[in-house]
This record gives C-alpha cells, sequence and structure tokens, in this order.
C-alpha cells in the first residue's frame, strides 16, 4: 500500500538532479565563497585582533542595536518559518507530521540565525576592544539571535495581530538613536555572566518553538508562503513594482474603513486623501521618525559632512516616496482620477510636506550635534521641492518595460529596461539637490531654493497640461 509519505517522497526523489550535478554545484559554491570570502575574513580577523576598540562605546553599541533591529524587521517580514508555496499546498495541507514537514524551514532558520549571531558577535568584540573574550562575544550573539529566532517562531504561531518584532525593532532603534543623541557613559557589561546564562535562555525558547512546530497554524504557513513565492516570482521576472502594489493591496484588504462624508472638495480633497492614507500606516512614519539620527549617526562614526549630506538626501527621498502611495495608486487605476476629476498637480503636496519634516529633523539634529550651522536648517524647505518630484516621478514609472534592447559593451550586455526603471524618479532627486550635495554654503543654499522653485513650478505646469 502507497502511504502519502512514500508518494510525496518518490515525487521529490524524480525531480532531483543526478547526485554527481549536486556535488558538482556545492563545490563550485564553496569555491566561489572562500575565494571571494576569505582575504575579506583575514583581512576582519586582522582589524579585530589588532585594534582597541573605539574611545566611545555608545556609536559602537548603538550600530550593533541597528543590525538587530533589521534582523528582527527581516524575521517579522519572512515569516520566520516560511516553505515553498508547492510545499505547504501539498504536503502541509496532507495527512503528515507537521513537525517533520517544517524542519527544513527550521533549520534553515536556525542556521540563519546562528551565522548572524557569529558575525554580530564579533562586531561586538571588535566594539568593546579588539579580541578580548571573543568566545563569550560569539556566545552571547549566538544566543541573541536564535532567541530572536525562537521567539519569531512562537509569536508566528501564535497568530498575534500585533506584531511585536516589528514594535521591538522600533524600540531598538529608538534606543539607538538615544546613545547616539545622549551619549552616556556606560559600564562595563557582566559579559561572563550573560554569557552563559543567554544560551540557557535560546535552548530553552528554542525548545518550545520547537514543540509549537508539530500543532503550527496552516493559514500562517500559506500567507508567509504565498508572500514568499511573491517575492522570488518578482525577482526572477524582474518586476519590483509588483511587490510593492501587492503589498499595499494586502495591508488594505485587511483594513474595516468606515464611510463618512468628506469636511473638503475640490483640489483639497485629494490632499486630504493623501494624507488620510499616510496616517493609516503609523509604523512607517515612526521608523522615518527614528531614522532621521542616520545622518548624525554617520557624522558621529568618523564619516564626512558630505557622507552625512548623502544619507540626508537618501533620507529625505525615501520619506517623500512613502507619502507618494496615493500618486502610485492613481498611476495604477487611472480611471479614478477622470472619474473624479482629481488634478495631479496637488499630488506634491504631501510627498514635500514630509521630506520637509524628515530633512528639517535631521539637519536640526545635526545642528544640535555641532556638525553644521544653525542657518543650514533653511536647506530643508529648499530640497524638499526636488525631492517630492522625484518620488512622484518614481511612484508613476510602472513595471519595468523589457522590450527596450540590451547595450552590449564589449565586457557583458546591460539590460536598459531595468537601468532605466531604477534610475527614474532617483535622477531628478539628484539633480534637484545638487546644490545641497556639492557644499553647504550661503551660496549654495540660494541655488538650492531657485532649483527647488523651478522643479515644482515644472511639475505643476506639466500636469496641468497633461489634465
Amino acid at each position: 500500500m502507497t502511504t502519502v509519505a512514500g508518494l510525496t517522497r518518490r515525487r521529490r526523489s524524480t525531480a532531483r538532479e543526478p547526485g554527481w550535478q549536486r556535488a558538482y554545484y556545492r563545490l563550485i559554491t564553496l569555491g566561489l565563497v572562500a575565494a571571494i570570502g576569505v582575504p575579506q575574513l583575514v583581512r576582519f580577523s586582522s582589524w579585530l585582533f589588532g585594534g582597541a576598540g573605539p574611545a566611545d562605546a555608545a556609536p559602537g553599541l548603538a550600530l550593533l542595536l541597528a543590525l538587530l533591529s533589521g534582523l528582527l524587521m527581516l524575521l517579522a517580514w519572512t515569516g520566520p518559518v516560511v516553505s515553498s508555496p508547492a510545499d505547504v499546498r501539498w504536503l502541509v495541507l496532507s495527512p503528515l507530521n507537521r513537525r517533520r514537514v517544517l524542519t527544513r524551514g527550521a533549520s534553515v532558520l536556525l542556521a540563519s540565525s546562528i551565522v548572524a549571531g557569529l558575525i554580530l558577535g564579533s562586531l561586538g568584540a571588535a566594539v568593546s576592544g579588539g579580541g578580548r573574550d571573543l568566545i563569550a562575544h560569539l556566545s552571547l550573539g549566538v544566543s541573541v539571535t536564535v532567541t530572536a529566532g525562537a521567539a519569531g517562531v512562537l509569536l508566528q504561531a501564535a497568530g498575534t495581530r500585533r506584531d511585536w518584532l516589528r514594535l521591538t525593532a522600533v524600540l531598538l532603534l529608538v534606543a539607538a538613536g538615544a546613545l547616539i543623541l545622549l551619549r552616556p557613559s556606560l559600564p562595563g557589561p557582566p559579559l561572563v555572566p550573560a554569557a552563559f546564562s543567554a544560551p540557557v535562555v535560546a535552548t530553552l525558547l528554542t525548545w518550545r518553538a520547537w514543540r509549537a512546530l508539530a500543532h503550527f497554524p496552516s493559514r500562517v504557513l500559506l500567507d508567509a508562503s504565498a508572500r514568499m513565492g511573491t517575492l522570488v516570482a518578482s525577482s526572477y521576472n524582474l518586476e519590483p513594482a509588483a511587490l510593492t502594489s501587492i503589498a499595499e493591496e494586502r495591508f488594505w484588504r485587511s483594513r474595516r474603513l468606515r464611510s463618512r462624508p468628506w469636511p473638503v472638495t475640490g483640489r483639497a480633497a485629494t490632499v486630504l486623501s493623501d494624507a488620510r492614507m499616510l496616517s493609516r500606516r503609523p509604523g512607517r512614519l515612526a521608523v522615518l521618525a527614528v531614522l532621521t539620527v542616520l545622518p548624525v549617526l554617520v557624522r558621529s562614526a568618523g564619516g564626512t559632512t558630505g557622507l552625512a549630506v548623502v544619507v540626508l538626501v537618501c533620507g529625505g527621498l525615501a520619506a517623500a516616496t512613502t507619502a507618494a502611495a496615493g500618486a502610485r495608486w492613481d498611476a495604477q487605476h487611472p480611471e479614478l482620477a477622470r472619474l473624479f476629476a482629481r488634478g495631479s498637480a496637488t499630488g506634491v503636496v504631501m510627498p514635500a510636506a514630509l521630506a520637509l519634516l524628515w530633512t528639517g529633523l535631521a539637519l536640526a539634529l545635526l545642528v544640535t550635534a555641532g556638525f553644521l550651522p544653525a542657518w543650514s536648517c533653511l536647506f530643508a524647505p529648499a530640497a524638499a521641492p526636488g525631492l517630492a518630484v522625484g518620488a512622484l516621478r518614481m511612484a508613476r514609472r510602472g513595471p519595468i518595460d523589457h522590450s527596450i534592447p540590451v547595450v552590449d559593451l564589449g565586457m557583458g550586455g546591460i539590460p536598459l529596461g531595468p537601468v532605466l526603471w531604477a534610475t527614474a524618479g532617483v535622477d531628478i532627486a539628484i539633480l534637484g539637490s545638487v546644490p545641497l550635495l556639492l557644499a553647504v554654503t550661503p551660496a549654495s543654499l540660494a541655488l538650492q531654493a531657485l532649483l527647488g522653485a523651478v522643479l515644482l513650478g515644472v511639475c505643476v505646469r506639466r500636469r496641468r497640461v497633461s489634465r
């Protein structure tokens, strides 16, 4: 009698490639990783064991907290337990042992957490002063990342509505920003007791997560597999715009919106619609508020003022893009804008306002830290129009045009479709911020204000003519 397990095992065995082919691929992969990674590992080891650590431990600890926050955000987005869509629909919904079905995904999560913990522990050893107590730092780093992965599995299995991983990531970013701004004198941590107690906590949570795999809900696995399947398909087909539209539709599909009359009409209704749409994503606004410390963090870590300004412009463009969701929706559904006779010129208001707030707060922090003069805060209203126009162009660029031919440069071909898609909007933002990127002087401030006004006028006039 053929069982379900035997049937799935036979189906998988027929789809696999020969053993020598798998061995060849693995050897080639290991050779490439060794050729690329060994020199970098030797260079990192010489820096780790030859340095004495920074004089101020606050920026280093802030960097570690930021990296851990990014890891938590990645775990919250991926699942963290995830399987392929085929395995979820064929194996998870079949009468098989669910823990055995999910063992492969859990093993990948555990291995990734261990690798991330080793990297985090190595950086922690470098921050604390070279290679002293390296084993304790590695043990603490691996325990922290494994604990985060196990906690993510337990939260995913519980199916809680509140996203505790993202909330913890935001709190870690807030703590990192506080360390950068306040620069407190940090005492030496009890490294040895923490290195011995943290693995116990990690082992306990890992054991609980392993037990939770036996009764993992199918709905959660279906959502995670669909999300990862969409990511893989979009990456394979080079359609990053599909990810944004799917994420937006997934968010709004789970919302229950009340219907009430608008308090304003005309062009003000467009601005109010963009503002209401932005206010329904408080998590993004909180993350943007925390990220305003990035220019100060870069400057405090030894970077130049020019590098801090580049980070400032990138953050302002990201803030303006966050407020351009309405323009993206109108570009994907132009019939709604024509039905309500909405003018597209007012769509620049909210991106410009959010870019103004973000760049103004970041410049104020740079001024407070003593890296820029007080009058440099005037660059915020001068640079906001150019960033907003670039964000609107990014929101309206649509899918990649793969029909554009590939340019052969002799050393390889460059597909112009993805290149033009990636540079659409970014070029205008960089062009509109050239005076700020070149120098922070009164003359560049005047040129920046003039250039921003010209770009804003051209954008408004073009949208009116296109109507």
